[in-house]
């Protein structure tokens, strides 16, 4: 497919679709070196099953693969990814209901002056989820599919973009593509989707998102919900009230989700802030009991000032301490005259515990908003749609992990990013649906594997499932000057793996498909 669309030169080794595939090999070949260096890669890789007879390492070289970045940019990077990943999902019989939109940052090493190309992303700083605000970056934006969560749509933006006008542009954009489709496609994205500006998008398209804790109906949903006894349980830890509402002008189901993993992440958050509040409370009480004030009124008022400063702060214990500075040098007596006093403050704070507690309870909940139909999806699938956004955030994890090694791209030309940028999701692509393969393949075999400590699972991750096949090796001999092709450094575990991914590996490989 990606031969068909680029072009292809008399004078190139390679055609454009095997340099992108060699890329996409590199990347899951989960070396620890970077894209620039593929020769390396393949020099000790069976070429001429990995691509075809006469083909050489050499002929990955950097300047073939930076022509086609260069075509890859020029055909269009969304526009490439979005067919081969139609195509893709379509062979592979995917539930395509739920899409999830999420975005990153990749921290690039370099100056990185600006394109000539007016359409070239430009590469500066801005807010840096990877941690590194010391090095300018690109955002990458990306849309999985729930079943397995392949890439379906990515496009690459400024290293300063807004998530939330990133998400408004793409609702927007989403609009007629979901509303034309021939099943019904729904929108999964977190709370950025969801400004108030954003809402004539989101109408005219099904979208699940959880509601910004900051609109002022949340807060009045949340404490009838924690009120109320109508909870409605959805697993033996999870417990969810729904309410039926308009909200920016629109009909709404909101899902007040509460459980006991959130429970526990509120109470560490909490424990957290409470902890560095009472640090800050303690060392503004040092201060104020070091004061000394010329009046009780002021003494007070100084203490009432450092309340109103801390979380829910209570007055355990204060006393108030006279200091009398007489008019005469020496022991005072009865009749020394007294010329002031100076007041001193000394108090305990603590925080409220009934009022942090309560905090606990109402942080552990949140709530999702839809506006999809129950008899499209019901309570269980939307509340199973949120928690799947953990498949563009897992995504990223891939693109982004050190064995990848894609955190400097080294590449200099910001129109050559963006063509790195689309074909790591193509990686991703690949990486997804065969490891989508393996898992169905174990469940439909009702079988599990070993995983890294040993003890069976069921859902092993690829990137696990490629490190075990490590030490697999192609050994050409010849005997009576009969060449033979020898597979070295099979195991029971390997062979296991390799049959669950079928009759054309296991032919790779030389084993029966049996």
């Amino acid at each position: 497919m990606i031969d068909a669309r680029l072009l292809l030169h008399e004078q190139e080794a390679l055609t454009a679709g095997e340099a992108v595939a060699g890329m996409i090999r590199n990347g899951l070949g989960l070396a620890t070196r970077p894209w620039s260096l593929p020769p390396q890669f393949f020099t000790n890789k069976p070429l001429d099953l990995l691509f075809r007879e006469g083909g050489r390492a050499a002929m990955f070289n950097r300047f073939q693969l930076g022509r086609t970045l260069d075509e890859v940019y020029a055909y269009g990077c969304a526009l490439l990814l979005s067919e081969l990943a139609l195509a893709v999902c379509a062979q592979e019989g995917m539930d395509d209901r739920c899409t999830h939109l999420d975005t990153t940052s990749f921290a690039l090493t370099g100056d990185y002056v600006p394109d000539s190309d007016e359409h070239a992303i430009v590469i500066t700083h801005g807010y840096a989820k990877d941690h590194r605000p010391d090095l300018k970056q690109a955002v990458l934006e990306l849309m999985v599919s729930q079943d397995g969560g392949v890439p379906m749509l990515s496009k690459r933006w400024d290293g300063n973009a807004s998530d939330t006008q990133l998400f408004q542009e793409r609702a927007q954009a989403l609009r007629a593509p979901l509303r034309e489709s021939p099943s019904p496609r729904y929108l999964v994205a977190d709370a950025k989707l969801y400004p108030e500006d954003n809402a004539p998008n989101l109408a005219q398209l099904g979208f699940i998102t959880r509601i910004p804790g900051t609109r002022k109906r949340v807060t009045q949903v949340s404490t009838q919900a924690l009120r109320g006894d109508t909870w409605q349980p959805l697993d033996a830890v999870t417990r969810y009230q729904r309410s039926a509402l308009c909200h920016d002008g629109m009909a709404q189901r909101w899902l007040v989700v509460w459980s006991q993993a959130s429970r526990e992440r509120a109470e560490a958050s909490v424990n957290k802030a409470c902890q560095r509040e009472a640090e800050a409370i303690q060392k503004q009480l040092f201060h104020l009991q070091a004061r000394r004030c010329e009046t009780q009124t002021q003494a007070q008022e100084a203490l009432v000032g450092l309340a109103k400063k801390g979380r829910d702060p209570q007055v355990a214990s204060c006393e108030l301490i006279d200091h009398k500075r007489y008019g005469k040098k020496g022991r005072p007596t009865a009749e020394t005259p007294i010329q002031a006093i100076a007041w001193q403050m000394q108090a305990q704070v603590r925080l409220d515990v009934e009022r942090i507690e309560a905090a606990k309870h109402h942080t552990a909940g949140f709530v999702l908003g839809t506006n999809i139909e129950t008899d499209q999806l019901s309570d269980a699938e939307v509340i199973a749609g949120d928690k799947a956004q953990s498949q563009a955030e897992g995504g990223f994890r891939f693109l982004k992990a050190p064995l990848f090694f894609v955190s400097s791209l080294f590449v200099k030309k910001p129109c050559r990013i963006q063509g790195r940028l689309r074909v790591m999701p193509l990686a991703l692509l690949v990486y997804s649906v065969a490891q989508r393969r393996l898992r169905r393949a174990l469940a439909r075999q009702n079988d599990t594997i070993p995983n890294q400590i040993n003890p069976p699972t069921s859902r092993p991750t690829l990137r696990w499932v490629l490190q075990v096949l490590e030490g697999i090796e192609r050994v050409r001999v010849t005997v009576n000057g009969q060449v033979r092709d020898l597979i070295t450094g099979l195991n029971e575990v390997k062979i296991k793996i390799l049959h669950l991914f079928g009759a054309q590996v296991c032919h790779v490989y030389q084993l029966p498909s049996g």
